[in-house]
């Protein structure tokens, strides 16, 4: 075999591949911090998650609070606590009571009788009568009884006052213009009774009582201070030996303040028998 040297054939002599040019390869840039001031990223997670549980539980307390504390509006049911503490305002003050004059005390009676008497009790009463007319009282029973008086000083019939005590009429210058309320009263014992006055604070016994029948007592006016020297007055008692023979206490208890008073209270009778 012959080599030959000479100018080399390019049909048998492939090509040189041409090499790719060699580069520098850049520097990786390093991470840029955060902005000073700013939280990093894995903080915002953090936060998104922290935030709605906050809310949820605020929301809860805050409905807690509402329910047993009352609102600047009011409405709500005030706590115990509250209530316990809560000192309600004081009264105003009210006027100095008017001053009433002292009543003697109306005594108990004393119901024992003597031999040959049985006690009764009941009430008696009388009210003011009107301009014509006089009130006739029976002390065995307690009952009154109307009769007409054509003037003041007029005697009732002899049938009306058959078992009548005490005679409550208008005073002869009590009817003057009104002519029909008398402006002042009288309060007599029905002639050819005995009738007297027990006075307050002595003892209402039978004994005591027969005894101030025997006394009598004429006309005496009503709600003034005539009564009150006259002994009629409350706590004392009104006592006679009726038309039956009894021994009648009919007590004052019941006065009122009036210049014609009503009067009234228990009815004490040592009935016979």
């Amino acid at each position: 075999m012959t080599d030959s040297v000479g100018t080399p054939d390019p049909g048998r002599i492939p090509p040189r591949p041409v090499e790719t040019p060699y580069a520098v390869p850049e520097p990786v840039p390093a991470p840029v911090p955060a902005p000073s001031g700013q939280p990093p990223r894995w903080a915002w997670w953090v936060i998104g998650i922290v935030v709605p549980v906050l809310g949820t539980v605020a929301t809860v307390l805050a409905s807690s609070g509402r329910s047993g504390t009352p609102g600047a509006a009011g409405g709500a049911t005030p706590s115990p606590t509250a209530s316990a503490t809560f000192t309600p305002p004081a009264p105003p003050p009210t006027a100095a009571p008017t001053s009433v004059s002292p009543q003697p005390a109306v005594a108990v009676p004393d119901l024992s009788a003597p031999a040959g008497y049985r006690p009764q009790q009941t009430r008696w009463g009388v009210a003011p009568p009107i301009c014509g007319t006089g009130v006739l009282v029976d002390l065995d029973t307690g009952t009154p009884a109307s009769f007409e008086l054509e003037s003041a000083g007029d005697t009732p019939p002899a049938e009306r006052t058959a078992t009548a005590e005490l005679d409550y009429r208008p005073h002869s210058q009590g009817c003057g213009m009104s002519g029909i309320e008398p402006s002042v009263t009288e309060l007599r014992p029905v002639t050819g009774r005995s009738v007297g006055v027990l006075r307050a604070g002595r003892p209402l016994t039978f004994e005591e009582c027969r005894m101030a029948a025997g006394t009598g007592f004429g006309p005496v006016r009503m709600g003034g201070p005539t009564a009150t020297e006259r002994g009629l007055v409350r706590g004392a008692a009104l006592c006679s030996v009726t038309d039956r023979g009894s021994v009648a206490m009919a007590l004052i208890e019941d006065v009122s303040d009036e210049t014609t008073p009503a009067l009234g209270g228990r009815l004490i009778v040592w009935a016979e028998g």
